[in-house]
C-alpha cells in the first residue's frame, strides 16, 4: 500500500479486490463491465417490448391517408426505442443487485 501522496489501494465494492486509484464505494473496471453488460441486456429487452407496444399503437391509431402522420409515427417508434433503452440502462445500473 502506497501512502506517500498517492491515493491508496481501495477495495472494490463488489468483489473486494484492491485497486489503486479507485474511489471509495465504486466497482473495479471488471465488475463495472459485468454490471454494465447485464444492464444493457435488460434495457434492450424492455426497449423492444416498449417499441412493439408503441408500434401497435401507431398502427391502429394513426390514420393511413395523410402519409406524413405515419412517417411521424415511425420516427416516434424509433425514438421510443432509443429513449427507453437509455433510461432503463441508467436505472438498471443503479438498482441491479451487486
Amino acid at each position: 500500500m502506497q501512502l506517500s501522496g498517492g491515493s491508496p489501494d481501495v477495495p472494490c465494492l463488489t468483489c473486494g479486490t484492491r485497486v489503486f486509484g479507485l474511489k471509495w464505494g465504486t466497482d473495479c473496471p471488471e465488475c463495472h463491465a459485468i454490471r454494465e453488460t447485464r444492464a444493457n441486456r435488460l434495457a434492450g429487452r424492455v426497449a423492444l417490448v416498449a417499441t412493439a407496444l408503441m408500434a401497435l399503437y401507431v398502427w391502429y391509431r394513426v390514420p393511413v391517408e395523410p402519409a406524413l402522420g405515419r412517417i411521424y409515427g415511425a420516427i416516434g417508434v424509433a425514438a421510443t426505442y432509443i429513449l427507453v433503452r437509455r433510461i432503463v440502462s441508467r436505472i438498471a445500473m443503479e438498482y441491479l443487485p451487486r
